[in-house]
């Protein structure tokens, strides 16, 4: 049903305003391969639903997640869901849905980053501090928003987890 489902913290006005200004309109209006339609909190979350069925349809109902990673958000328990349903979708259906923006350097010392960038380079992005890479940078993330991958997992993963 979507492209991709934008997790970020909507408490951070400045990080809301990037991500309904720019990353939206970057991604769903701009540029000849537009990546649309995306689901944001909020315009798509059902008012009056609980936070966690909301944001389980949204990562179910979504071919991606991209998180915008702030200081803030990354210690929050709705970055901390989200992860744990994006990992849930990896270990059941082998399926690699995570994109990480890092719109400010954090987790630099996290080893679970460092992991995912040697495994799985292209989906973990960084906000350029140069305007000149902006361009680049929005390819990137559509290349990676329109890329399917599937896990390459061992026999014993496979077997152990799922009916494959």
């Amino acid at each position: 049903m979507y492209n991709a489902f934008v997790i970020y913290d909507t408490e951070d006005p400045l990080v809301s305003d990037w991500v309904l200004s720019h990353l939206r309109v970057e991604l769903e209006e701009h540029g000849g391969e537009r990546v649309r339609p995306l689901c944001l909190e909020e315009r798509d979350w059902v008012p009056g639903i609980p936070i966690i069925d909301n944001l389980s349809r949204s990562v179910r109902l979504s071919k991606k997640t991209i998180f915008v990673l702030t200081e803030g958000f990354t210690g929050s328990s709705l970055f901390k869901m989200a992860a744990f349903l994006v990992h849930q979708l990896l270990v059941e259906e082998g399926r690699d849905v995570m994109v990480l923006l890092l719109l400010q350097p954090v987790l630099l010392r996290s080893r679970i980053l460092g992991l995912r960038r040697c495994l799985c380079h292209h989906s973990v992005l960084e906000w350029p501090t140069n305007p000149a890479a902006q361009g680049w940078f929005w390819q990137q993330l559509r290349s990676a928003v329109r890329i399917e991958r599937q896990a390459s997992h061992s026999k014993l993963h496979r077997k152990y987890f799922s009916s494959r």
